[in-house]
């Protein structure tokens, strides 16, 4: 079980650059790995076309509307992410979205000669 001081914890630890700024009901995964992160979110009865997604400098924003419901979800990134390369997409009401590091970020190996 989480204390507060433990999702304190997590909120504030740097190791995560991207973090969950809300809380609704619409459940989201954000993974990072060598390439960047991804964010896996749930969204039942929501196509492409009724999502919009959008970045800036500091927030990722996800935004569904449909006839019958709406949600907006923001994440708090940061600039070792490359914007320009996001890709995102929807299947079976999953929206998948992933979001690669810099060229410059990555880690990468020395060869040791």
């Amino acid at each position: 079980m989480l204390t507060i001081d433990t999702m304190m914890d997590n909120f504030f630890d740097d190791s995560f650059a991207i973090r969950k700024m809300n809380r609704i009901n619409y459940t989201d995964d954000v993974t990072h790995d060598d390439d960047g992160a991804t964010i896996k979110m749930k969204v039942p009865g929501f196509n492409k076309k009724s999502i919009d997604i959008s970045v800036d400098s500091e927030t990722l924003t996800i935004e569904g509307k449909t006839d019958d419901d709406s949600f907006v979800k923001r994440f708090s990134i940061d600039n070792k992410f490359d914007f320009d390369s996001i890709d995102a997409k929807v299947v079976d009401g999953l929206l998948t979205l992933s979001v690669p590091y810099k060229a410059e970020v990555k880690p990468r190996k020395i060869k040791v000669n």
